[in-house]
């Protein structure tokens, strides 16, 4: 089965957890445009009750673009996403889509190719800045 995901196990609770990838994602470059709080939804919505998980939509603005000036289409494949979730033996999982495997639906993937690769690094470098703090 392809791997579309990229996972990081982190050592803390998941309020701290999104603060450090928020902080490591900004270094990197990248902008929060979106944020899913599906755990605090699907109590609302359906009187669910689940482990704390938020999607954080990021984006990196000048990769975007390129994407964007590349492939019209691609915007329906952005922002990258990212998984902030309470890990049942405790602490938390950090879960990115993979841009390249993301990327690579396109028509245009080898015109995408060099920008997928950038932001899996960057996303990749936040993850692990923020398992370090």
């Amino acid at each position: 089965m392809p791997q579309y995901t990229f996972t990081s196990r982190i050592d803390a609770e998941p309020a701290e957890a999104e603060r450090r990838i928020r902080q490591a994602l900004g270094e990197e470059g990248f902008g929060i445009l979106t944020e899913i709080d599906v755990q605090a939804t699907l109590k609302q919505k359906l009187d669910l009750d689940m482990r704390p998980y938020t999607i954080l939509g990021a984006c990196n603005p000048p990769l975007a673009h390129q994407a964007i000036e590349a492939d019209q289409d691609i915007g329906a494949l952005l922002p990258c996403n990212v998984i902030v979730r309470a890990h049942p033996d405790g602490g938390s999982e950090l879960v990115a889509a993979d841009p390249e495997a993301m990327l690579a639906v396109s028509p245009h993937a080898e015109d995408l190719r060099q920008i997928a690769s950038e932001a899996k690094q960057g996303i990749q470098r936040a993850f692990d800045a923020a398992a370090r703090v």
